[in-house]
């Protein structure tokens, strides 16, 4: 198999484990956050169907993109820690989940990403999905020239459809 990344939590270092358990509700501005703090394990947006285990990917982007959500995290070079991978299957990118994840070593720290970055992960998820399905979104909803306005209003527009789908909308 190849390089396997995680993101997510700062501050690991070489050789400590990853398990199941950490939580994103520390940020009072994200919305998802609020819901899971709110409403608890009946949140309506909830980030894996698997709990109890960890993931991992060899995409290094898309690790970038798991970090960023956790608000700077970390994306670590991981390995299974004595268990077996699982294809994930949640998503069309390559991922995958078992009961521990160790860390080799850390790759990137304080993850935010760019739009750049963020036009590249939503142009790969939509060839993925197109891949999966037959279908894709559109992968680019923000114009490559956009302005500072322009990515003001898609902001608020995401962030307005992200709270009317958990139950709290303007």
């Amino acid at each position: 198999m190849s390089v396997l990344y995680h993101g997510g939590v700062p501050d690991l270092n070489t050789g400590d484990i990853i398990e199941p358990g950490h939580s994103r509700d520390n940020f009072d501005d994200c919305p998802i956050c609020r819901a899971r703090r709110e409403q608890g394990a009946d949140a309506p947006i909830d980030a894996t169907l698997h709990p109890d285990q960890v993931y991992c990917t060899p995409d290094r982007l898309y690790a970038h993109f798991h970090a960023s959500m956790y608000g700077r995290g970390n994306v670590y070079q991981v390995r299974p820690a004595n268990c077996t991978l699982t294809r994930s299957g949640e998503d069309s990118i390559e991922s995958y989940r078992c009961d521990r994840l160790e860390v080799v070593r850390v790759v990137d720290v304080h993850v935010t990403l760019t739009w750049k970055e963020r036009r590249k992960l939503a142009r790969k998820w939509a060839k993925a999905d197109k891949e999966h399905d037959g279908k894709a979104l559109d992968p680019n909803p923000v114009p490559r020239n956009a302005t500072p306005e322009m990515l003001a209003r898609w902001q608020e527009r995401e962030i307005a459809l992200a709270e009317r789908q958990m139950g709290g909308g303007r």
